[in-house]
């Protein structure tokens, strides 16, 4: 029930991205998220079946929501958070170095443990 940093594991996503999984239960899941600033270009996108919430803890990234409909492209900011509902796609570009999100999946993603 409690999940100390120093014995968190710290894993490589990409060249750009490193992840801690935090706290987590079957249904709850948080996670740390930590990139380098990206090149110009197209947002990546992907989905999943986990809703997701995520707060910009440090650093700018420009988000985009694609719901089929529409897509919203908008650039958050430390405080800021933005919700993700289940398999929508969305995906962000890190605008600065040691940009940082905590990220909040439910249920929890089996595929970060």
């Amino acid at each position: 029930m409690f999940f100390k940093d120093e014995h968190i594991q710290l894993d490589a996503v990409d060249a750009n991205t490193t992840r801690k999984v935090l706290a987590h239960s079957d249904q709850i899941m948080y996670t740390k998220v930590i990139f380098a600033k990206a090149q110009e270009g197209e947002i990546p996108l992907h989905k999943h079946v986990h809703e997701q919430v995520t707060y910009v803890l440090k650093g700018s990234f420009q988000f985009m929501i694609d719901d089929g409909k529409t897509k919203d492209v908008q650039i958050v900011k430390e405080g800021d958070s933005i919700h993700f509902p289940s398999d929508v796609l969305h995906g962000c570009i890190p605008l600065e170095d040691d940009g940082m999100l905590l990220d909040a999946f439910t249920p929890a993603r089996e595929d970060f443990l």
